[in-house]
């Protein structure tokens, strides 16, 4: 699943960074918020504006308490070449945050008695990796074990061609597992969620698409949901935008969505993620110990839930980050509020914004984004190959960091490239990951180290030549 130390997408896997709501310098101020009244949407969209102004969140953002709107606004384009705005009824694509939905589907089949939580993969679908081992419960809990598509060699030629649940599956057919079945959920499992919406195909006889149009959307009214299959979209939709330099952003690389079917195809609008919310919630949609399955577990089935610290109190969250597209949604049960956040940059902003939108609505100090353009004379060039030790995000990774027209960039190897958005001299802010990062120099004024969050990198020597 996609957790509040949200995955960090690389071309072939997903890596854990922890930290991602760090405080980046003078960038980000502290704030107390009144504790003793609901913040003004003109306050509230005052958080969300510098964020908006940089390029650093573009999408649609709702906030509920129970039946009320505290909050509903779009910011930027849905396409930037077109200059056509972001609207509430915007469609994104919502990457993991699709897994919820798949969750769902399945729950409900279970309801009917098509399917049983204890059920066996390979009673299903035959020649899968420990397949006679691995049963629903698993597959939803995303601790099955079974080996990643997404880790493959050929994944990229994956996302440039028309896919199905069962050429996915396919792919893994003949690999050894991951790990054996069970325990304590490692990692997103790519995967299991392919296997599910085939499993679902099989249990429906129906395709995934229309399955999941019949079991959740309709089921909900979600008018403005479905999974893409590859098929035109109706509505307005959003084109996904990477970052690009300082402040820019670019088109993302069209992608064939249904290489994602199950753990990150779907398309929604806030309205509709609501929908969703409230329908699992409180509705009838599914039976009262299906919905317990999915409240009370720790992992799996879409979401996390946590222990709010700051908060004191449980909090559910839910984020995903997928080519041209972030999302992320948190719901605080004890008042009922959710908020929704879904938007057309790839980043990983959004785990920092939405928390801190949460906070700013209930009074608790939060974290304010302010920015200023930096004189590229005081930014410099900074630049060096700097190595990190076994505990880094990526253990032992190499990062490159360049200086050129476009401004200053992190190259994390087998990717992103990020931008640095410049604080001061030799400090920054990683506009991907979101967390600072600041060059060390030597006493000869040259850069000797590189720290990010909490880690150092050391600069790489140059070997000398005789």
């Amino acid at each position: 699943m996609t957790s509040w130390t949200l995955k960090a997408r690389t071309r072939r896997r997903h890596v854990k960074l922890k930290g991602l709501a760090s405080a980046a310098f003078a960038l980000v101020f502290l704030h107390t918020a009144c504790a003793n009244a609901l913040p003004s949407a003109a306050k509230i969209d005052a958080y969300f504006r510098p964020y908006a102004a940089t390029n650093n969140f573009s999408g649609s953002v709702l906030i509920k308490r129970g039946q009320t709107v505290l909050f509903a606004k779009s910011y930027g384009f849905a396409d930037r070449g077109k200059r056509i705005p972001n609207r509430l009824d915007t469609r994104f694509h919502i990457a993991s945050m699709s897994i919820l939905f798949t969750s769902t589907a399945v729950l409900r089949l279970i309801d009917q008695g098509k399917l049983s939580f204890d059920a066996h993969v390979s009673d299903i679908v035959p020649g899968v990796p420990n397949g006679e081992k691995i049963t629903i419960r698993e597959l939803l809990e995303q601790n099955s074990g079974l080996p990643d598509a997404n880790d493959l060699p050929n994944y990229d030629d994956l996302l440039n061609a028309h896919q199905t649940p069962e050429s996915l599956v396919a792919q893994i057919r003949g690999l050894p597992p991951f790990s054996e079945p069970g325990g304590k959920s490692l990692r997103e499992e790519h995967s299991g969620q392919n296997l599910l919406a085939l499993i679902i195909e099989r249990k429906t006889g129906l395709t995934f698409a229309q399955a999941m149009k019949a079991e959740v959307f309709d089921a909900l009214g979600m008018r403005d949901s479905g999974v893409d299959d590859d098929s035109p979209i109706g509505g307005p939709v959003a084109q996904g935008h990477q970052l690009s330099g300082t402040f820019g952003l670019k088109p993302a690389p069209a992608i064939h969505w249904s290489a994602k079917s199950g753990n990150g195809s779907a398309y929604t609008t806030v309205s509709d993620e609501w929908k969703w919310l409230q329908g699992f919630l409180r509705g009838n949609l599914l039976s009262e110990s299906s919905r317990k399955a999915m409240l009370e577990g720790s992992q799996g089935y879409g979401w996390e839930t946590a222990l709010s610290e700051r908060l004191g109190e449980k909090v559910y969250l839910v984020g995903g980050r997928s080519p041209g597209f972030s999302c992320f949604m948190e719901y605080l049960p004890n008042e009922d509020t959710a908020i929704i956040a879904l938007t057309n940059i790839e980043n990983a902003a959004n785990p920092l914004i939405v928390p801190n939108a949460a906070f700013l609505l209930l009074g608790k100090p939060y974290q304010a984004f302010s920015c200023h353009k930096v004189p590229p004379a005081l930014v410099g060039h900074p630049a060096g190959d700097f190595v990190f030790g076994p505990d880094f995000f990526r253990p032992s990774a190499t990062l490159n960091l360049v200086s050129d027209a476009d401004g200053v960039t992190l190259n994390w190897p087998g990717g992103p490239v990020a931008p640095l958005l410049p604080i001061e001299k030799d400090k920054f802010i990683d506009r991907y990951y979101w967390i600072n990062a600041t060059v060390v120099r030597g006493q000869d004024g040259n850069p000797v180290a590189l720290d990010y969050g909490k880690f150092r990198g050391v600069l790489r020597a140059v070997p000398t030549r005789n």
